[in-house]
Protein backbone atom coordinates (compact mmCIF):
# COMPACT_ATOMS: atom_id res chain seq x y z
CA UNK A 1 0.00 0.00 0.00
CA UNK A 2 1.15 3.21 -1.01
CA UNK A 3 1.20 5.91 1.45
CA UNK A 4 -0.51 9.43 0.93
CA UNK A 5 1.76 11.58 -1.59
CA UNK A 6 2.40 14.84 0.57
CA UNK A 7 4.48 11.80 3.06
CA UNK A 8 6.65 10.44 0.35
CA UNK A 9 9.40 13.13 0.46
CA UNK A 10 9.59 12.31 4.24
CA UNK A 11 9.87 8.55 3.55
CA UNK A 12 12.43 8.92 1.10
CA UNK A 13 14.41 11.36 3.17
CA UNK A 14 14.58 8.62 6.06
CA UNK A 15 15.45 5.81 3.24
CA UNK A 16 18.24 7.66 1.93
CA UNK A 17 19.88 8.03 5.61
CA UNK A 18 18.52 3.84 5.80
CA UNK A 19 21.06 2.81 3.03
CA UNK A 20 23.74 5.39 4.10
CA UNK A 21 23.94 3.70 7.04
CA UNK A 22 23.61 7.54 9.21
CA UNK A 23 19.99 7.34 10.15
CA UNK A 24 19.32 7.97 13.94
CA UNK A 25 18.35 5.43 16.69
CA UNK A 26 15.62 7.82 17.07
CA UNK A 27 12.80 9.51 14.95
CA UNK A 28 10.51 12.26 16.08
CA UNK A 29 7.94 12.71 13.48
CA UNK A 30 5.52 15.84 13.96
CA UNK A 31 3.44 17.84 12.59
CA UNK A 32 -0.38 18.95 13.01
CA UNK A 33 -2.86 16.60 13.71
CA UNK A 34 -4.39 14.33 11.43
CA UNK A 35 -1.76 14.76 8.60
CA UNK A 36 -0.68 10.93 8.78
CA UNK A 37 2.89 10.79 11.14
CA UNK A 38 1.26 7.32 11.82
CA UNK A 39 0.78 6.38 8.70
CA UNK A 40 4.38 7.39 7.77
CA UNK A 41 5.58 5.89 10.87
CA UNK A 42 4.25 2.46 10.08
CA UNK A 43 5.81 2.53 6.56
CA UNK A 44 9.55 3.87 8.01
CA UNK A 45 8.77 0.91 10.52
CA UNK A 46 8.41 -1.64 7.80
CA UNK A 47 11.84 0.01 5.89
CA UNK A 48 13.47 -0.08 9.52
CA UNK A 49 12.68 -3.91 9.16
CA UNK A 50 13.21 -5.58 6.32
CA UNK A 51 16.08 -7.89 5.98
CA UNK A 52 17.50 -6.64 2.67
CA UNK A 53 20.02 -4.04 2.51
CA UNK A 54 17.81 -1.80 -0.10
CA UNK A 55 16.51 1.64 1.38
CA UNK A 56 12.84 0.73 0.71
CA UNK A 57 11.11 -2.48 2.22
CA UNK A 58 11.47 -5.53 -0.02
CA UNK A 59 7.98 -6.70 0.60
CA UNK A 60 9.41 -10.48 0.17
CA UNK A 61 11.35 -11.12 3.41
CA UNK A 62 10.07 -12.98 6.38
CA UNK A 63 10.18 -9.77 8.08
CA UNK A 64 8.55 -8.00 5.71
CA UNK A 65 5.85 -10.77 5.31
CA UNK A 66 5.82 -10.80 9.19
CA UNK A 67 4.98 -6.85 8.87
CA UNK A 68 2.34 -7.22 6.15
CA UNK A 69 0.16 -9.57 8.65
CA UNK A 70 1.17 -7.18 11.55
CA UNK A 71 2.74 -10.26 13.88
CA UNK A 72 6.12 -9.18 13.72
CA UNK A 73 7.32 -10.14 17.08
CA UNK A 74 10.39 -7.54 17.08
CA UNK A 75 7.82 -4.73 16.77
CA UNK A 76 6.35 -3.12 19.33
CA UNK A 77 3.90 -0.39 19.64
CA UNK A 78 2.56 1.90 21.93
CA UNK A 79 -0.51 4.11 21.53
CA UNK A 80 -1.18 7.02 23.70
CA UNK A 81 -4.30 8.16 21.85
CA UNK A 82 -6.98 6.58 24.19
CA UNK A 83 -5.20 7.35 27.45
CA UNK A 84 -2.05 8.17 29.58
CA UNK A 85 0.92 5.94 28.48
CA UNK A 86 2.46 5.45 32.42
CA UNK A 87 6.28 4.27 33.27
CA UNK A 88 4.93 -0.24 33.94
CA UNK A 89 4.44 -0.06 30.03
CA UNK A 90 7.57 1.54 28.99
CA UNK A 91 9.76 -0.33 31.47
CA UNK A 92 7.69 -3.50 29.85
CA UNK A 93 8.61 -2.47 26.68
CA UNK A 94 12.03 -2.08 27.30
CA UNK A 95 12.59 -5.17 28.92
CA UNK A 96 11.36 -6.82 25.75
CA UNK A 97 13.75 -4.42 23.58
CA UNK A 98 16.83 -5.55 25.33
CA UNK A 99 16.31 -9.08 23.98
CA UNK A 100 17.60 -10.48 20.57
CA UNK A 101 16.01 -9.81 17.87
CA UNK A 102 13.80 -13.07 17.21
CA UNK A 103 13.13 -12.39 13.42
CA UNK A 104 16.18 -10.62 11.50
CA UNK A 105 18.45 -8.51 13.06
CA UNK A 106 16.24 -5.21 13.84
CA UNK A 107 13.75 -4.27 16.50
CA UNK A 108 11.80 -1.11 16.08
CA UNK A 109 9.48 0.54 19.08
CA UNK A 110 6.93 2.74 17.84
CA UNK A 111 5.41 5.08 20.16
CA UNK A 112 2.13 6.46 18.82
CA UNK A 113 1.11 10.00 20.54
CA UNK A 114 3.90 10.38 22.46
CA UNK A 115 2.69 13.24 24.35
CA UNK A 116 -0.04 11.20 26.00
CA UNK A 117 3.23 9.95 28.16
CA UNK A 118 3.15 10.72 31.77
CA UNK A 119 6.47 12.52 33.53
CA UNK A 120 7.96 9.17 34.67
CA UNK A 121 7.57 7.32 31.43
CA UNK A 122 8.90 9.95 29.50
CA UNK A 123 12.00 10.02 31.96
CA UNK A 124 11.88 5.94 31.02
CA UNK A 125 11.98 6.63 27.36
CA UNK A 126 14.58 9.42 27.70
CA UNK A 127 17.01 6.55 29.63
CA UNK A 128 16.15 3.75 26.74
CA UNK A 129 17.36 6.55 24.21
CA UNK A 130 20.71 7.54 26.01
CA UNK A 131 21.42 3.78 26.17
CA UNK A 132 20.04 2.18 22.73
CA UNK A 133 20.13 -1.21 22.78
CA UNK A 134 21.97 -2.76 19.43
CA UNK A 135 20.06 -2.01 16.02
CA UNK A 136 17.14 -0.75 18.07
CA UNK A 137 15.23 2.52 16.69
CA UNK A 138 12.53 4.41 18.28
CA UNK A 139 9.43 5.90 16.34
CA UNK A 140 7.77 8.70 17.96
CA UNK A 141 4.97 10.45 16.65
CA UNK A 142 3.27 13.71 17.85
CA UNK A 143 0.94 16.33 17.13
CA UNK A 144 2.51 18.53 20.35
CA UNK A 145 5.97 17.79 20.14
CA UNK A 146 6.64 20.53 22.22
CA UNK A 147 5.14 19.19 25.25
CA UNK A 148 7.54 16.26 24.91
CA UNK A 149 10.92 16.48 27.23
CA UNK A 150 13.52 18.95 25.56
CA UNK A 151 15.86 16.20 26.04
CA UNK A 152 14.51 13.75 24.39
CA UNK A 153 13.59 16.21 21.38
CA UNK A 154 17.41 16.97 21.48
CA UNK A 155 18.24 13.15 20.69
CA UNK A 156 15.99 12.58 17.98
CA UNK A 157 16.12 13.52 14.40
CA UNK A 158 13.18 15.52 13.69
CA UNK A 159 11.01 14.62 10.98
CA UNK A 160 8.22 17.30 9.68
CA UNK A 161 5.18 16.10 8.17
CA UNK A 162 4.08 19.17 5.80
CA UNK A 163 0.04 19.91 5.58
CA UNK A 164 -1.36 19.48 2.48
CA UNK A 165 -3.65 22.23 1.01
CA UNK A 166 -7.67 21.11 0.54
CA UNK A 167 -7.32 20.45 -2.97
CA UNK A 168 -4.32 17.62 -2.12
CA UNK A 169 -6.54 16.36 0.33
CA UNK A 170 -9.77 16.75 -2.16
CA UNK A 171 -7.77 14.51 -4.73
CA UNK A 172 -6.28 12.32 -2.13
CA UNK A 173 -9.86 11.35 -1.04
CA UNK A 174 -11.43 10.55 -4.99
CA UNK A 175 -8.66 7.84 -5.22
CA UNK A 176 -9.65 6.36 -1.88
CA UNK A 177 -13.02 4.14 -2.32
CA UNK A 178 -15.95 4.77 -1.32
CA UNK A 179 -14.23 7.82 0.70
CA UNK A 180 -15.47 11.24 -1.49
CA UNK A 181 -18.97 11.99 0.68
CA UNK A 182 -15.58 12.74 3.54
CA UNK A 183 -15.37 16.25 1.34
CA UNK A 184 -18.27 17.30 2.79
CA UNK A 185 -17.28 17.64 6.24
CA UNK A 186 -14.04 19.84 4.96
CA UNK A 187 -16.11 22.78 7.46
CA UNK A 188 -15.31 19.96 10.30
CA UNK A 189 -11.72 19.13 9.14
CA UNK A 190 -9.27 18.99 6.16
CA UNK A 191 -6.75 17.12 7.79
CA UNK A 192 -7.21 13.95 5.84
CA UNK A 193 -6.05 11.50 8.63
CA UNK A 194 -8.43 13.14 11.28
CA UNK A 195 -11.53 12.49 8.31
CA UNK A 196 -10.31 8.90 7.88
CA UNK A 197 -10.93 7.97 11.54
CA UNK A 198 -14.00 10.23 11.37
CA UNK A 199 -15.21 7.69 9.16
CA UNK A 200 -13.66 4.63 10.73
CA UNK A 201 -15.01 5.37 14.11
CA UNK A 202 -18.86 5.60 12.13
CA UNK A 203 -19.32 9.65 12.72
CA UNK A 204 -19.34 10.82 9.58
CA UNK A 205 -23.28 10.86 9.67
CA UNK A 206 -23.32 12.48 12.77
CA UNK A 207 -21.02 15.62 11.80
CA UNK A 208 -22.96 15.61 8.64
CA UNK A 209 -26.17 16.17 10.33
CA UNK A 210 -25.20 18.71 12.53
CA UNK A 211 -25.68 22.11 10.08
CA UNK A 212 -28.91 21.61 9.41
CA UNK A 213 -30.19 20.32 13.07
CA UNK A 214 -28.51 23.54 13.80
CA UNK A 215 -30.27 25.69 11.23
CA UNK A 216 -33.80 23.94 11.97
CA UNK A 217 -32.57 24.66 16.10
CA UNK A 218 -32.18 28.65 14.68
CA UNK A 219 -35.07 28.99 13.20
CA UNK A 220 -37.00 27.54 16.18
CA UNK A 221 -38.15 24.30 13.90
CA UNK A 222 -36.60 21.41 16.75
CA UNK A 223 -35.58 22.26 20.04
CA UNK A 224 -31.88 21.39 22.14
CA UNK A 225 -33.28 18.05 22.65
CA UNK A 226 -33.67 17.22 19.16
CA UNK A 227 -29.82 18.50 18.75
CA UNK A 228 -28.99 16.15 21.29
CA UNK A 229 -30.60 13.36 20.86
CA UNK A 230 -28.17 10.58 21.71
CA UNK A 231 -25.45 12.56 22.90
CA UNK A 232 -23.63 10.95 25.92
CA UNK A 233 -20.25 10.42 27.57
CA UNK A 234 -18.69 8.83 25.17
CA UNK A 235 -19.62 11.45 21.92
CA UNK A 236 -20.60 14.40 23.72
CA UNK A 237 -16.59 15.28 22.60
CA UNK A 238 -18.07 14.99 18.85
CA UNK A 239 -20.82 17.15 19.41
CA UNK A 240 -18.35 19.79 20.96
CA UNK A 241 -16.07 19.52 18.35
CA UNK A 242 -18.81 20.23 15.65
CA UNK A 243 -20.29 23.15 17.66
CA UNK A 244 -16.74 24.44 17.93
CA UNK A 245 -16.22 23.87 14.53
CA UNK A 246 -18.96 25.56 13.17
CA UNK A 247 -18.50 28.85 15.20
CA UNK A 248 -15.30 29.24 14.23
CA UNK A 249 -16.14 28.88 10.35
CA UNK A 250 -18.06 31.31 11.21
CA UNK A 251 -15.85 33.87 12.72
CA UNK A 252 -13.35 33.14 10.10
CA UNK A 253 -15.99 34.15 7.14
CA UNK A 254 -16.95 37.33 9.07
CA UNK A 255 -12.90 38.30 8.77
CA UNK A 256 -12.98 37.54 4.87
CA UNK A 257 -12.36 33.67 4.55
CA UNK A 258 -14.70 31.92 2.07
CA UNK A 259 -17.42 29.51 3.66
CA UNK A 260 -18.11 26.12 3.47
CA UNK A 261 -21.62 25.87 1.57
CA UNK A 262 -23.06 23.44 4.57
CA UNK A 263 -22.55 26.87 6.78
CA UNK A 264 -23.64 29.73 4.55
CA UNK A 265 -27.34 29.51 6.35
CA UNK A 266 -26.43 29.19 9.81
CA UNK A 267 -23.95 32.16 9.35
CA UNK A 268 -26.69 33.95 8.44
CA UNK A 269 -28.78 33.27 11.55
CA UNK A 270 -26.14 33.25 14.15
CA UNK A 271 -25.08 36.63 12.91
CA UNK A 272 -28.21 38.13 12.80
CA UNK A 273 -28.99 36.64 16.80
CA UNK A 274 -25.56 37.56 18.01
CA UNK A 275 -23.31 39.23 16.72
CA UNK A 276 -19.38 38.31 16.12
CA UNK A 277 -18.38 39.28 19.56
CA UNK A 278 -20.99 36.90 21.40
CA UNK A 279 -19.87 34.62 18.95
CA UNK A 280 -16.91 34.41 20.06
CA UNK A 281 -17.73 34.19 23.64
CA UNK A 282 -19.60 31.28 22.62
CA UNK A 283 -16.42 29.46 20.91
CA UNK A 284 -14.59 29.93 23.74
CA UNK A 285 -17.06 29.04 25.68
CA UNK A 286 -17.07 25.84 23.91
CA UNK A 287 -13.23 25.26 24.12
CA UNK A 288 -13.39 25.69 28.09
CA UNK A 289 -16.28 23.06 28.30
CA UNK A 290 -14.13 20.58 26.15
CA UNK A 291 -11.59 21.13 29.21
CA UNK A 292 -14.00 20.77 31.86
CA UNK A 293 -15.52 17.31 30.61
CA UNK A 294 -12.02 15.89 30.42
CA UNK A 295 -11.57 16.52 34.34
CA UNK A 296 -14.41 16.27 36.14
CA UNK A 297 -17.69 14.18 35.95
CA UNK A 298 -20.34 16.59 34.46
CA UNK A 299 -23.67 15.47 32.93
CA UNK A 300 -22.51 16.35 29.36
CA UNK A 301 -26.01 16.50 27.76
CA UNK A 302 -27.31 18.83 30.79
CA UNK A 303 -23.64 20.89 30.09
CA UNK A 304 -24.07 20.97 26.38
CA UNK A 305 -28.00 22.10 27.36
CA UNK A 306 -26.89 24.92 29.33
CA UNK A 307 -24.32 26.51 26.56
CA UNK A 308 -26.92 25.69 23.64
CA UNK A 309 -29.47 27.54 25.29
CA UNK A 310 -26.91 30.80 25.09
CA UNK A 311 -27.48 30.46 21.40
Amino acid sequence: MTIAPWLVDNQQQVQQLKLAGSLSHALLITGAEGVGQESLAYAMAKDLMCESQQASACGQCHSCQLMAAETHPDFRVLDGEEGVIKVDQIRSLIQKITQKPQVGQTKVVLISHAQAMNINAANAVLKALEEPAERTYFLLTSSQSTSLLATIRSRCLLVSVPTPNQQIVEAWLNEQPDKQALKELFWLTTQPFRLMAIDKQSKAELYSEMPAKLVSLLQQGSSISDLLKGVDAQNIMDYCNGLAAILHQCLCHSAGAPLHPALQEIYGHLLARMGIYPLMERYQALQNLKADLQKTNLNPSMQLTKELNQW
